[in-house]
């Protein structure tokens, strides 16, 4: 195949990289970051944000925002939370990385083991990508299996499992995927138990495991599903992995095992369990956490799993904190009664504009979905410009994911948020009808 070379016509900046910086940031962010961010979840207005505290942040220009994006969800906390700074001050004047055994890592370790569930050995990593490719592995090497089972929409980072079950196979063979990766790969529909069930029925003999969001991008599974995917797991010798990277902590303290009752054999966790910064881990049942066991290097089956800064002690006891704080009396009934408040408030805001679309999630979450199901896809382009109306109005939400809540959001800032998501899709619908049908920007505010 030919190769395509790109190549852009740009004009260089004669002035110092610094002096770009601090007087045009989103112009050296376009020339320096690929996509102007750090993220394929980018913000559809460019927010540089300084500083947080609590449930608020503030840009570079000193503007304000009520945050509920909090860093895509590991401050559940809020910003700067008081015991989680204390903790990481005392670790970092002690040292931030060993690569070796510490005693903050060990304590988190223990404190997985001792949640009621499937953990009974840990192996920490950095990210959430991490955990759920290092949770499959282990599942094919215990098997010997190499099919696993995912879901269509799912998302469980950025290795090639995740971009076929997330994009989809037909749009994965043009991202870098192998097309051996999607050859093994099975892609069912999540609340369908019929497509799971036909898929044991072609593929049960040769797959490794079920790699399942319990609650999926924010939406809740039918009563009798999860328990279902477990039986037919059992039944024939599959492992089923929860990916709690989102859920863990934040459902329930036991996460989404607790939350709805099902226990799978791995589950991986990230975001909270760091208390907002890099750390994830996946743990389960002995016998198949245990072929990571470097004193079975020689094994045929043994798995290799390491990294850096896996189980660094900084990120281990932001962990510690956040989980203490989680602990306390009635911390999970307030959660789940802001998070009960926004959903309520946001739909009330599409019934009251006449906007086909659902609010979905559990806890503290909230996913909206602009949608009409005679037209597929109709609604990207009005969630787009309602969320960067939202935006400019102070509230930093990412629509295309979902709204995190946090223990230091008020009822009051509960309200401002429906008021404000009310007030953009109010504005984005008058100027779409001023301009036409092709003018999907939001309104300057």
């Amino acid at each position: 195949m030919a190769q395509i070379a790109l190549h852009v016509d740009r004009q260089e900046d004669p002035r110092p990289r610094s002096t770009v910086i601090a007087q045009s940031p989103e112009a050296c962010a376009d020339d320096v970051l690929v996509g102007g961010s750090n993220s394929a979840f980018a913000l559809p207005v460019k927010v540089y944000l300084e500083r947080g505290s609590g449930s608020r942040v503030w840009d570079d220009s000193g503007r304000e925002y009520i945050d509920f994006l909090l860093a895509s969800g590991p401050l559940i906390l809020g910003h700067a939370h008081p015991r989680v700074c204390e903790a990481v001050a005392r670790q970092l004047s002690k040292g931030s990385a060993f690569h070796a055994l510490n005693r903050p890592a060990l304590e988190l370790a223990t404190r997985l083991v001792e949640i009621p569930g499937c953990v009974e050995m840990v192996r920490f990593a950095s990210t959430g990508t991490e955990a759920t490719l290092h949770a499959v592995r282990l599942a094919r090497a215990y098997t010997g299996r190499d099919k696993v089972l995912i879901f269509a929409g799912s998302y469980h980072g950025s290795h090639d499992l995740s971009i076929i079950g997330h994009r989809g196979a037909a749009r994965a063979t043009s991202g870098g995927v192998p097309s051996s990766a999607i050859d093994d790969a099975v892609v069912a529909k999540f609340n369908d138990i019929g497509s799971v069930e036909e898929s044991f029925a072609i593929h049960g003999a040769s797959l490794a495991a079920v790699l399942v969001e319990p609650q999926q991008r924010s939406l809740d599974p039918l009563p009798e599903f999860l328990p279902r995917l477990a039986q037919l797991c059992r039944s024939a010798g599959v492992i089923l992995i929860f990916d709690e990277v989102l859920t863990g902590f934040r459902l329930a303290f036991g996460g989404a095992q607790e939350y709805y009752g099902v226990e799978p054999d791995l589950v991986c966790y990230g975001k909270i369990l760091g208390g907002g910064l890099p750390l994830s881990a996946v743990g389960g049942r002995r016998e198949i956490m245990r072929l990571a066991d470097p004193a079975l290097a020689s094994a045929p089956n043994f798995v290799h799993i390491s990294g850096t800064l896996s189980g660094n002690p900084v990120s281990a006891v932001a962990g510690l904190a956040t989980l203490a704080e989680l602990e306390e009396p009635g911390v999970y009934e307030h959660l789940h009664r802001l998070g009960k408040r926004l959903r309520t408030g946001l739909a009330q805001q599409l019934s009251a504009h006449g906007i086909a679309g659902s609010v979905v999630g559990s806890g503290p979450i909230a996913a909206v979905e602009f949608s009409d199901p005679g037209q597929p896809g109709s609604g990207l382009a009005l969630r787009e410009a309602v969320n960067r109306t939202l935006i400019l109005r102070g509230v930093l939400a990412q629509l295309e994911t979902r709204f995190y809540v946090s223990l230091l959001h008020t009822e009051a800032e509960i309200d401002f948020a429906v008021d404000a998501f009310g007030a953009a899709v109010r504005a984005t619908m008058e100027y779409r009808h001023l301009a036409g049908p092709t003018r999907d920007h939001a309104p300057a505010l």
